[in-house]
Parts: structure tokens; sequence; C-alpha cells
């Protein structure tokens, strides 16, 4: 089994399957990182370019995980994420980054409701297979 690194934008990792030189299919994993909108929405594009009109690093996308980071005391103030959407086109992914804000009666949260956190930076792995 051969492994490609790309010094592209996002980092890509290729993985060949041991014994075919020129296989069709090829799986590749993709991390990289984006900064959630004002809106609450994280959207990573591996492309050529990094940018939605460019050339996808992917055919399809078998999967995809999002995670963020927070060291905030508060267990609402920390943001959360969720994964969006996978785009068919194999172009990009998007997550939602929220936290949680409530009323207190008593000593008790009552309420509470998502809020979308704009400035997160969100973290994304994906593994997709690309057509050579």
């Amino acid at each position: 089994m051969g492994i490609e690194i790309f010094s592209l934008a996002p980092t890509s990792f290729q993985v060949l399957k041991a014994g075919e030189s020129n296989p069709k299919k090829v799986k590749r994993i993709i991390y990289g990182q984006a900064t959630s909108d004002a809106n609450g929405v994280a959207t990573l594009y591996f492309t050529d370019n990094g940018l939605a009109s460019g050339n996808p690093l992917l055919t399809t996308i078998d999967y995809a995980v999002a995670s963020v980071y927070s060291t905030n005391p508060s267990i609402n103030a920390r943001p959360r994420v969720q994964m969006r959407e996978k785009n068919v086109s194999g172009k990009y992914v998007s997550a939602n980054v929220t936290n949680i804000s409530g009323v207190t009666v008593l000593g008790i949260n009552v309420l509470g409701s998502e809020n979308p956190v704009s400035g997160a930076l969100v973290d994304f792995m994906i593994l997709g297979s690309f057509n050579s």
C-alpha cells in the first residue's frame, strides 16, 4: 500500500491499494479547518484551490466528521458542533456550531435555546473516493 501526501490546502492523504500500480478508484483522507460564520456555519471546501470554484479532490464523500475545541469553564457557553451537509459533488462539507442559552428560575435552567456561534474553529476529517 502506498501513501501519497499532497501539499494542497487542505491537507490530503491518498491511499493506494496494494498491488495496483494504477487503480481506477482510490481512497483519500482529507483534514481541514474552517471558521464558523455569523450564522454558526463552518464550511470546508476541499478543492485544488480551497474555494467553491475549484476542482474537487474527491468524487464521493464516504464519511465526514467535525469537532470543535473549547476551554470555556461554562458548559452552556461551550460551542458544540454537528455535521450539516456532505456535498453531493464532493467539494465541501459543512457543520453547525451552536451553544446553549437559557433562563434560570430558582437555580434551575428551565428554558433553553441553541444559538449560532461565530468565529469558532472547526476541524473536519473526510474519507472519500477519487476516480483516477
